[in-house]
């Protein structure tokens, strides 16, 4: 109220902080586009905690297993303490971690990379007469349904989370390593090309997607052309993943792509030759300056 905000800004100021405090997904159901920032707000979090206790602020000790700590506020009684020093020094998450091509809900990918392969073999929009997009059961209605919402997207940010949409963008071409954000804004969620290919595509529950989840998100995509033949394409292991993952010229293109939107191309090129050991900064305060 004191920023001058009406009750629609402090309804999202208060949605807004409910996410930044513990990463709620009720985005997902109900609207709001703070989910595109919870990776980079826990990174933010995590370079101001460094910092502070640089500084000298402390935390508590017992902050994860403590009374009132992390873990007693977010799971309970179904705590499982064991689980936080199981492997240490031994087991690594980091080798795990999926970068993820493109800018969108991570189980539309595999349909995507689909298209992606099918497109390389010759396939065109043209060609096209239906398309299923076999994916896992539980993510159909994250992806899938109701069908009619799906295939035509409310605005750019709904279009993210839809498998009919995110198949025709990288269809007919998108931007990035397949699509971009400009896939994603509200005119071309709302393009007739796009949305007339989107009808086209149904997405289905799919067995072998389900043997495969949880620790990927499958897809089956089956095409059938204006000639009768039926094509289909399999990803079992996402792309950006350790089974299945991006070159280093992809992983610079994305960062390249993604950091001019806001600062100028040599320095995003900079901060490349920076990651792949091409370029030396001795002390933090030189790296601190190169990314400022």
């Amino acid at each position: 109220m004191l920023s001058g905000l009406d009750a629609a800004g402090i309804a999202d100021a208060m949605g807004i902080a409910a996410s930044m405090g513990s990463g709620i997904l009720e985005a997902n159901r109900t609207g709001g586009t703070v989910k595109r920032i919870h990776c980079g707000w826990a990174a933010h979090a995590a370079v101001t905690a460094a910092g502070l206790a640089r500084t000298g602020i402390t935390g508590p000790p017992t902050a994860l297993e403590g009374r009132f700590g992390f873990l007693q506020a977010f799971c309970g009684d179904r705590v499982d303490l064991d689980a936080l020093t199981a492997g240490l020094d031994e087991h690594w998450e980091l080798p795990g971690i999926f970068f993820k091509p493109y800018p969108c809900n991570h189980f539309t990918h595999a349909g995507i990379y689909a298209v992606l392969r099918m497109r390389a073999r010759g396939l065109g929009p043209a060609d096209i007469d239906g398309i299923e997009l076999g994916a896992l059961a539980p993510v159909l209605r994250t992806i899938g349904e109701p069908h009619e919402e799906k295939a035509r997207p409310k605005s750019g940010y709904h279009a993210a989370f839809s498998g009919p949409y995110t198949v025709a963008a990288a269809l007919l071409g998108g931007g990035g390593l397949g699509v971009f954000h400009e896939d994603f804004t509200d005119e071309a969620a709302a393009d007739p090309g796009r949305l007339a290919l989107a009808a086209k595509v149904r997405c289905v529950p799919h067995a072998r997607c389900d043997e495969i989840f949880t620790h990927q998100f499958p897809a089956v995509l089956r095409v059938r052309t204006r000639s009768g033949s039926v094509l289909e394409e399999r990803v079992d292991a996402n792309r950006g993943g350790p089974g299945n993952p991006l070159s280093v010229e992809e992983l610079a293109t994305k960062f390249r792509l993604n950091a001019s939107r806001r600062a100028p191309a040599e320095r995003a090129d900079a901060i490349i030759e920076l990651t792949y050991g091409l370029a030396e900064v001795n002390d933090l305060r030189s790296l601190t300056s190169l990314l400022a």
